[in-house]
């Protein structure tokens, strides 16, 4: 059976056991005091436990959350720094390609020099050869041809080719036939041999022959110099634009 908690105990007064009669004078003078039930002490006192527990927790709970806080916020600082690092890294490890790209873009857009002619007459008198600079396959780029020889208008290195096709019916035994690439420059009165072939022994018999003479070298030119191609026995000369020709660019 349940007590009611909410029952107004008499109050309850202290009295002199010794005499044996109603309380004396002095007796009946002492103030009443309370006295609470031992159910009332026991809940006050668990009701406060209660107080101080859920206060413990919740302290601990603030405390758990603000250690939780400060370690995300050093993780995210760490994670700033890492990636500034490696953003850092990857600019220098680009460094040289995005150079080179550059470069690569520059020299895209310097003019280039080259050339590469067909045969267009072997004869007239002349042993320098004639050349077509526009027709079919030939053409010229960043310099010109002019009288049988392309000037040079940059000073450099050019990789300098000829291929000559000969091609007869007799055979000249006794003649040699030299193939020459030569330069003329404004600062020495004759030509200058760059690259020469001299073929003998190139027919036998007295029926169709033919012969092939190729030069290729890489030379130093300077600007002004002007280069031809030049064959001692013009007349045998295939005018196939196959199978002679003339080029030169520079590296």
């Amino acid at each position: 059976m349940q007590q009611n908690l909410n029952y107004v105990y008499p109050q309850i007064f202290l009295v002199d056991r010794g005499g044996a009669g109603a309380p004396g004078p002095e007796t009946a003078a002492l103030p009443a005091w309370p006295v609470l039930p031992p159910q009332l002490k026991q809940e006050r006192g668990g009701r406060g436990g209660c107080t101080a527990l859920l206060l413990t927790l919740l302290l601990l709970t603030m405390a758990g959350l603000g250690l939780g806080a400060y370690y995300i916020l050093r993780l995210q600082q760490e994670l700033t720094e890492l990636r500034q690092g490696s953003t850092s890294t990857s600019t220098r490890n680009l460094m040289p390609v995005l150079e080179k790209q550059i470069g690569l873009a520059v020299e895209k857009k310097e003019t280039k020099r080259m050339a590469h002619l067909t045969v267009k007459s072997a004869s007239g008198g002349s042993e320098t050869l004639l050349w077509e600079p526009v027709v079919g396959k030939a053409f010229t780029e960043g310099m010109e041809y002019r009288d049988g020889a392309l000037l040079i208008n940059e000073t450099g290195q050019y990789f300098l080719y000829s291929r000559l096709l000969l091609r007869g019916t007799t055979c000249p035994r006794d003649r040699a036939v030299v193939h020459r690439v030569f330069k003329r420059s404004g600062r020495y009165p004759a030509a200058i041999s760059l690259l020469e072939d001299r073929k003998l022994s190139y027919c036998s018999g007295e029926r169709m022959w033919t012969s092939s003479s190729y030069l290729a070298a890489v030379v130093q030119l300077q600007k002004f110099d002007r280069v031809s191609v030049n064959v001692s026995e013009p007349q045998l000369v295939s005018l196939d634009p196959a199978n002679t020709y003339f080029g030169i660019y520079k590296i």
